[in-house]
């Protein structure tokens, strides 16, 4: 048992991992493929919003999905500001490992290993669908987070099934190439 700031990471624990507002990180669309990405949304109760501290070194874990079991990792095994994470099944990548860092109010930084960069979100936005990333840490809130452990009677029940989808939705890198294609349209 490790103990952080306020929190304390227990090995078989599922957490949820919150930004300031209150909505977690959780696997886009519930998709169980590798590369599919993290993002903000309100929290469910969901199983694709909670997440397993799993050690990988010493203060170093693996952030493993309660619904896939893939864990989070760099896009491309990017270093650069700006590098999207993503799921992907466990390697042995300082991509996948991740530091807890103890930041004011209890809150926590989460540090890449690789990268040297901390989560946080794109555009500085807190928004459901804001996709999370790496930045050099710049003391924003959107790179502080809360982790709490998801109650056990949330954690007995039987994982629901995800939701049907009513139709093909794009990824949201394919929704951001859209729509900036739509704006150099317009600006023409």
């Amino acid at each position: 048992m490790k103990k952080t700031a306020q929190t304390v990471i227990r090995e078989n624990t599922c957490y949820t991992i919150a930004a300031a507002n209150g909505r977690v990180l959780e696997i886009a669309d519930y998709n169980t493929e590798n590369g599919a990405s993290v993002r903000l949304w309100s929290y469910e109760g969901q199983p694709w919003q909670q997440w397993y501290f799993q050690e990988a070194a010493e203060g170093e874990y693996r952030i493993k999905n309660r619904f896939t079991g893939k864990v989070m990792d760099l896009a491309m095994t990017g270093v650069a500001n700006g590098t999207w994470i993503h799921q992907w099944a466990a390697t042995s990548g300082a991509g996948q490992r991740w530091q807890l860092i103890p930041a004011q109010n209890g809150m926590m930084k989460i540090r890449n290993v690789l990268a040297d960069k901390v989560i946080d979100l794109v555009g500085m936005r807190v928004e459901n669908g804001t996709q999370a990333q790496t930045w050099q840490d710049v003391f924003g809130e959107n790179q502080l987070w809360a982790i709490t452990p998801v109650p056990a009677k949330l954690l007995e029940k039987e994982p629901p099934a995800p939701p049907v989808k009513t139709g093909p939705r794009p990824s949201t890198r394919t929704q951001t190439t859209r729509a900036k294609a739509t704006r150099a349209k317009a600006k023409k």
